[in-house]
């Protein structure tokens, strides 16, 4: 019996333990539409080595929304000589079943998004099932520990999720903050050579 136990013991061993699950491998890759009407799945479409930066809001938010859109705006400006194809900017609404594709393309017109611009980094804004949205939200640590809170839209939290699953480096930061400190940070987290770190070439 003991002999049979250090055999069984000793084969397990030798086996090689998993590999740790990347952080963006637990974000939830539910399906979802976007500003032009296309389908996509959040991790396959986004998670897929390319930096990323997102945020979640709604349309007829008078809250910090707006403040966070034309933040999100600046940002893709300043980013986008360094980054170029490798950073995608995704805005998810709060409330799917009023922010149809439509209305998304409306409200991204405003900043700059309404259309696809090769001079700038791709900015998706996405709707779907409200359950997809509430699990993709949880996933990406957009909600609050309090329900009431966590189930009031006017409430939810200005925050940027933003990160590069090649590196598997992440970060989440108050919208709100200097730009240039947003810029500085988000540099360094998403970015995957010196000069996107730096922005300097070495």
């Amino acid at each position: 019996m003991v002999s049979h136990l250090l055999k069984l013991l000793g084969r397990l061993g030798d086996e090689p333990s998993p590999r740790p699950a990347k952080i963006s491998d637990q974000y939830a890759n539910v399906p979802l539409t976007n500003q032009f009407g296309e389908r996509v799945r959040f991790r396959d479409d986004f998670a897929d080595g390319r930096a990323l930066i997102v945020n979640t809001m709604y349309t007829v938010c008078r809250g910090t929304c707006p403040g966070t859109s034309q933040t999100l705006q600046g940002l893709r400006a300043r980013l986008t000589p360094l980054f170029r194809d490798q950073l995608t900017f995704v805005s998810i609404t709060l409330d799917p079943v009023e922010d149809t594709p439509e209305m998304l393309r409306r409200y991204a017109s405003i900043y700059g998004a309404g259309r696809r611009r090769k001079d700038l980094c791709d900015w998706q804004f996405l709707t779907g099932q409200a359950a997809d949205i509430d699990r993709l939200r949880r996933s990406l640590g957009f909600y609050d520990l309090n329900p009431r809170v966590d189930q009031d839209l006017t409430q939810h939290a200005s925050l940027l999720l933003f990160g590069n699953s090649k590196t598997d480096r992440w970060a989440t930061l108050p919208a709100g903050l200097r730009e240039g400190l947003l810029v500085e940070a988000i540099r360094r987290v998403c970015g995957t050579n010196f000069e996107q770190k730096y922005g300097v070439k070495a």
